[in-house]
């Protein structure tokens, strides 16, 4: 190889190792959250633990584990998420108390054509699950 190819692919290597700069739609890097491992442990205590957070998120058991302690952070996918089903849940406990409020969440509902909460949370963002919260809280009405 050239010493021009070797720099050029050194150059290469170098950018796609270095983060991406702000506002870059790439979002394959583990998101910053400097609340990840407390949100997490108080999400698994709530749900019934790791494991089940877990299977809420579609991740791995051991994942949870490892962002509650600090070792490694949710990745971009899922930092949003959690950060979402953390402020669900709460609006949901604010309705309804334990274990009421996790089985709203992970049970089928009316107001959003069949789903549950927690899946539509993940395929349709958080304003369509609070809208099924308001309504199933209020009434049709809400």
């Amino acid at each position: 190889m050239t010493k021009k190819a070797q720099k050029l692919a050194g150059d290469q290597a170098a950018q796609s190792a270095a983060p991406a700069p702000a506002g870059d739609a790439r979002r394959t890097a583990a998101a910053f959250d400097p609340l990840a491992p407390e949100r997490t442990r108080w999400l698994a205590d709530t749900v019934g633990g790791g494991g089940k957070l877990a299977a809420l998120l579609g991740v791995h058991a051991s994942q949870t584990s490892r962002w509650a302690t600090g070792q490694e952070r949710p990745g971009a996918r899922v930092a949003p998420l959690l950060i979402d089903l953390e402020h669900v849940l709460a609006r949901v406990r604010l309705v309804w108390a334990e274990p009421a409020a996790t089985t709203w969440l992970t049970s089928a509902n009316a107001h959003l054509e069949g789903a549950r909460p927690v899946d539509a949370l993940t395929l349709r963002g958080v304003g369509p699950v609070l809208d099924a919260l308001d309504a199933g809280a209020w009434g049709s009405a809400a």
